[in-house]
């Protein structure tokens, strides 16, 4: 079951750097606008499109 709209602390979340670019905020289905800052359905606060974090989920899920 997903999260209710942005009701994950970036803690709860696991926010952190992405390892890799192909799982980064910027990639993720969730982020908007899909920018070096930005906002997330789920994860509360400025979301940098360089991070990652649980709640990832690809645009594009044959890249994943």
């Amino acid at each position: 079951m997903a999260p209710k709209t942005w009701s994950l602390t970036k803690e709860q979340a696991n926010y952190h750097k992405a390892p890799k670019p192909e799982v980064s905020c910027v990639n993720c289905k969730w982020m908007f606008p899909r920018l070096p800052l930005g906002s997330c359905k789920y994860v509360k606060g400025i979301i940098e499109g360089s991070a990652t974090c649980n709640e990832f989920e690809s645009r594009h899920p044959s890249k994943r």
